[in-house]
């Protein structure tokens, strides 16, 4: 309900999307805050108004808690090397889909040359495989590196984002109690407003699943997810 583009939508469903927002900051989930003051903004000019007045005054925790990353030791350097480096395998990869081309191609092939296809263009091409190859696994060992300091470094600062993310807390146990109010006078089914959220330790929520999403498809990863409605 609340992945893909953003649409208009009506005041208790720009709610909904908020609470997932404010959820994932908790988290430590890191968010575009311009797109998230969107979101709220669409609560401006609504009945619930009032929430998007929470926002403004919870936004500066909510940076503090994107900007986090930044005050990692060495992690500024390394998250701008990720973005060379996947820049450079894009360019490589569209030099390897042309070198294949080369070789598969017939006009290519008559243009090039006989010498170039089984002689210099097949060392290109087997050169490109190899760089493109050894690049995804520098890219792969960098990242894990980033994001494995950032977690030890969550874990050591967790009283220092510990009031930040209580705002976080008490942003959505507000929302979360007024969506289950207009889910009522509506008369809509709470399920309308289903979410999936990383706490299920809010109030006015009733968890309907609950699972360990998978890395790879195939390591359960260390939080867990609960799909969630409102409850008066």
């Amino acid at each position: 309900m609340f992945g893909g583009r953003q649409t208009k939508d009506d005041p208790e469903t720009s709610l909904a999307r908020c609470i997932v927002l404010l959820d994932d900051l908790r988290a430590y989930r890191r968010k575009d805050i311009e797109q998230v003051e969107r979101q709220f903004g669409a609560l401006k000019k609504t009945r619930l108004s009032e929430y998007y007045d929470m926002w403004v005054k919870t936004r500066p925790h909510a940076e503090r808690i994107v900007d986090m990353p930044a005050q990692v030791p060495g992690v500024k350097k390394l998250i701008q090397a990720i973005g060379w480096l996947r820049l450079l395998n894009k360019i490589s990869m569209i030099l390897l889909v042309l070198f294949i081309s080369f070789q598969i191609v017939p006009i290519w092939r008559s243009s090039l040359g006989g010498d170039f296809v089984n002689g210099i263009g097949l060392y290109i091409l087997l050169g490109t495989v190899l760089f493109v190859v050894a690049l995804l696994n520098v890219v792969s060992i960098l990242d894990y590196r980033t994001r494995k300091r950032i977690i030890t470094y969550e874990e050591g600062t967790m009283d220092k984002y510990a009031s930040d993310r209580e705002k976080m807390k008490e942003g959505v146990n507000r929302m979360m109690k007024a969506l289950a109010r207009e889910s009522k006078r509506s008369g809509k089914d709470p399920n309308y407003f289903g979410m999936v959220l990383y706490f299920d330790d809010y109030e006015n929520i009733e968890v309907v699943d609950k699972w360990r999403p998978k890395s790879l498809g195939i390591f359960k990863k260390s939080y867990s997810h609960f799909q969630v409605i409102p409850k008066a």
